[in-house]
């Protein structure tokens, strides 16, 4: 199926394009729903950095189990319920991490929400250091900025834009298995 042929608005066949290895058709999806899960992850009140995590995370486990979609016109409610459980380990994760001599330091919120970040950060620079080159040149220039756009990335790059996609797949298939090498399952984050 040619996507020049699919409606916008037709979801079903975008997420039936992008289950057949359609980058273009994924990055509609991910350009037509990061708003919407963008609003419902703001209910949480999260801090900026966490909140971004959680919707790069959002797109991560989606990307994993899009083949698990029997229904592409649920796609809404499937991310939203995604972003809702991510918020959920979020905070649930951050309260469990602090300890009561931490209160000095200031709200337990704030101590909790840094050692969790400065771990996470400190995790994820070791990984993408193992990442090929391309790929690290790739993840540094999508994470410099809070809302990178494809376009701006690959003319930054000096990148087709249609590559851009595929390389950031197989960048986040890269790190999941060095996650993995190293044991850190979605298991041990909960």
């Amino acid at each position: 199926m040619q996507l020049e042929t699919i409606d916008r608005l037709d979801t079903g066949a975008l997420v039936s394009a992008a289950q057949d290895g359609d980058a273009h058709a994924w990055e509609r999806l991910v350009e037509e729903f990061t708003p919407m899960l963008k609003a419902r992850i703001r209910r949480f009140r999260l801090g900026h950095e966490d909140a971004q995590d959680v919707l790069q995370t959002t797109w991560l486990l989606a990307w994993l189990n899009l083949k698990s979609v029997t229904d592409g016109q649920r796609m809404a409610g499937w991310l939203a319920t995604i972003a809702f459980r991510e918020c959920l380990k979020l905070t649930k994760r951050t309260k469990e991490i602090c300890t009561p001599d931490l209160d000095i330091m200031g709200s337990t919120d704030d101590v909790d929400k840094e050692l969790a970040r400065a771990w996470l950060a400190g995790t994820l620079d070791e990984l993408v250091e193992e990442l090929p080159d391309a790929q690290r040149v790739l993840f540094r220039a999508l994470t410099e900025t809070s809302e990178p756009h494809y376009v701006d990335v690959a003319r930054r790059l000096g990148r087709p834009v249609g590559s851009i996609g595929p390389t950031r797949a197989r960048c986040f298939a890269k790190l999941r298995g060095l996650l993995q090498a190293r044991e850190i399952t979605r298991d041990f984050l909960d």
